[in-house]
């Protein structure tokens, strides 16, 4: 069976129509299932445990450190916060928008018991950093023999 193949004129890079189709669908879904207009997607998280402590890195670049809140309740680590959106001069216009703002937030399930009262967290350079030290019973320990 012979099937005829049309070249489709490509007028700009596909990556291009990628990432407008990426933006329409955010958009699709911001509308209709965020609580607010304007919500944006959740950050990027990187998550290492390591023998005493556990450390959780969030990207939210241009977010400052007062728009954040930190809370652990259980084994659930939640991280909000809010990007304020640009403000413009008066008499500008947006010719192109493409950063998010509005409010985000991430849940994190802790596979550990953490010692809560030694948590810290510092923000640096758009990533915040978290960690977690270990409750007592679940760090690992050497057991003797008898």
């Amino acid at each position: 069976m012979l099937v005829k193949f049309e070249r489709v004129p490509m007028h700009r890079p596909i990556w291009q129509n990628a990432a407008e189709f990426e933006r329409d669908i955010d958009s699709l879904f911001n509308g209709w299932l965020s609580p607010g207009a304007g919500c944006m997607r959740a950050p990027a998280v990187d998550f290492v445990e390591q023998k005493n402590e556990s450390i959780v890195s969030v990207e939210i670049p241009g977010i400052a450190k007062e728009d954040v809140k930190i809370s652990l309740e259980e084994d659930l680590l939640t991280v909000k916060g809010e990007r304020k959106a640009s403000a413009l001069p008066e008499g500008a216009r947006w010719i192109r928008s493409e950063r998010s703002s509005g409010e985000f937030f991430r849940t994190i399930q802790l596979p550990h018991p953490v010692k809560a009262d030694a948590v810290s967290a510092e923000l640096v350079n758009g990533i915040l950093r978290i960690t977690l030290p270990k409750a007592e019973e679940a760090r690992p320990r050497e057991i003797g023999i008898k």
